[in-house]
């Protein structure tokens, strides 16, 4: 019996560290959806990182291998566009860690302010734009995942729901005058009269046009309406129509339907209504037509020749 106690208090230690680290558990997987777009921006940027720096370090090599210039300002450029590794490193820094007037002041102001073309057009668009959209496609991505999360999505609905028959019944609580759990016709219908309650009904996508209606939709046999049936009525009177709602509208008038045919057999069985002319009945009853018609005409044509024939 202990034993079984101490794995039922396991099983909820377990449910409680669960519930903490379900906003971890949302999180690692974001991450993980964005991996695949993560891979292609880097091939891109890494592309651009490396054209850059392969044509700064090969134009800057001149300026390095001149002994006419200061040897400080030469130990510089090399230090940071001296080699491949060192320019393209210099391109990842300019790119990511956003202190590239670092390392383009100095060669502007010690090289040539040519190279004022390559920094702007690098920055306008990698920096800029490049940088920008790739954020984008990760906050898109990201959030995604978190709102295509299963778990996450049937929790977030049940809250909603919750908050949701809260307000509602907050709406019943303060109409219900008599405080006795029920509403009469005549508190649903000053319920509707007010304009504030209308106007946040339609804060809550209700509409609700016809309150006597909706009454007798809601009432029970004794002509008053619960807690439950008004919350329930007016979630289904929440929004447009939904399928769910119309495939049962439609199976309660089949229903009702065949009811209607079994009573109206019923009564014709017994007298009490006459039998209904059936398909095959009228037909019956137009082809006996037809032949009538045909043997009028047929008679009134007897009935020329004959009196023509006389005549002559």
């Amino acid at each position: 019996m202990d034993g079984h106690g101490s794995d039922q208090a396991r099983v909820i230690r377990i449910v409680r560290a669960l519930r903490l680290f379900r906003g971890l558990r949302v999180l690692v997987h974001a991450c993980c959806s964005f991996l695949p777009s993560l891979s292609w921006s880097m091939a891109l940027l890494s592309l651009c990182m490396l054209s850059g720096g392969l044509l700064m370090g090969n134009l800057l090599q001149d300026f390095i291998n001149d002994e006419s210039q200061e040897l400080e300002h030469r130990l510089w450029i090399w230090e940071h566009y001296g080699t491949s590794y060192r320019a393209i490193y210099t391109m990842y820094e300019m790119t990511f860690a956003g202190n590239w007037p670092i390392y383009a002041r100095p060669v502007l102001e010690n090289v040539s302010h040519i190279f004022v073309l390559f920094y702007i057009t690098y920055i306008t668009f990698i920096v800029f734009a490049v940088i920008r959209v790739i954020t984008a496609i990760f906050l898109r991505e990201t959030l995604e995942a978190a709102n295509n999360d299963a778990e996450l999505m049937v929790q977030e609905g049940l809250r909603r729901k919750a908050t949701y028959i809260h307000k509602l019944e907050s709406i019943f609580n303060a109409v219900d005058e008599s405080q006795d759990g029920l509403l009469s016709e005549d508190e649903l219908n000053e319920l509707f009269r007010d304009s504030r309650v209308m106007t946040y009904l339609e804060t809550l996508d209700i509409d609700v046009q016809q309150s006597e209606a909706l009454f007798h939709l809601l009432a029970n046999g004794h002509g008053e309406i619960t807690c439950a049936d008004f919350i329930d009525g007016i979630l289904r009177c929440k929004g447009p129509a939904r399928a769910i709602d119309q495939i049962l509208m439609q199976k309660d008038l089949r229903h009702l339907a065949e009811r209607v045919r079994y009573l109206t057999e019923a009564l014709e069985k017994e007298k009490v209504i006459p039998k209904r002319v059936t398909k095959k009945g009228k037909k019956m009853m137009r082809s006996r037509r037809s032949r009538l018609a045909d043997e009028l005409v047929f008679l009134g044509q007897t009935g020329r020749t004959d009196t023509q024939r006389y005549t002559s």
